[in-house]
């Protein structure tokens, strides 16, 4: 082999490398947990509105005349300075909206089913880890209480509120 062969070959290799690394790095990246409950497979991006309140999209519908800004995030690495990397698996929608917003917080929540304020809250199957996280009454449509077993691994009580029809549940958004 002539020395210019040897030169293109292994700059085909250190590029072969650096193409296997950029990938695995990527891969790696791409297959964060997420900490849900088990059987959640919602398509639905989670909805935020004015920096802390968990809505739907429903709930978006009916305000949209009063809607300032809106930015969505595909990506979890940018949600961690928003607060809701757990809750971003499907995308997160922001909404700055001028109205005031009826809301339960989490601690309210786990009064009204009688357990400890501070137990842990799932919004469509997803943990919420910042308790500055409200849900908009309106965009409740149903709230399960869910006991620790085998299956869900919890280790109390936990509330899981549906923000999403159960048909969404199962077959998805619409896009």
């Amino acid at each position: 082999m002539k020395q210019q062969d040897h030169i293109g070959f292994y700059n085909w290799v250190k590029f072969l490398i650096a193409g296997i690394l950029m990938l695995f790095f990527l891969n790696s990246n791409s297959q964060e947990n997420y900490v849900k409950l088990p059987k959640t497979q919602s398509s639905c991006p989670m909805i935020i509105v004015n920096d802390n309140i968990i809505a739907n999209e429903s709930f978006i519908n009916k305000y949209k005349t009063l809607i300032i800004k809106v930015r969505v995030l595909k990506d979890r690495h940018y949600h961690t300075v928003h607060r809701s990397s757990n809750l971003s698996e499907n995308g997160t929608v922001f909404v700055e909206l001028d109205q005031k917003i009826k809301t339960k917080s989490q601690c309210d929540l786990n009064k009204f089913f009688g357990i400890d304020k501070n137990n842990d809250v799932y919004v469509n199957g997803y943990l919420i880890e910042d308790a500055k996280y409200k849900i908009a009454v309106e965009s409740i449509i149903d709230i399960e209480l869910i006991t620790p077993n085998s299956t869900n691994k919890l280790k109390r009580k936990s509330i899981n509120v549906w923000t999403i029809t159960k048909e969404e549940r199962e077959q998805g958004c619409k896009q």
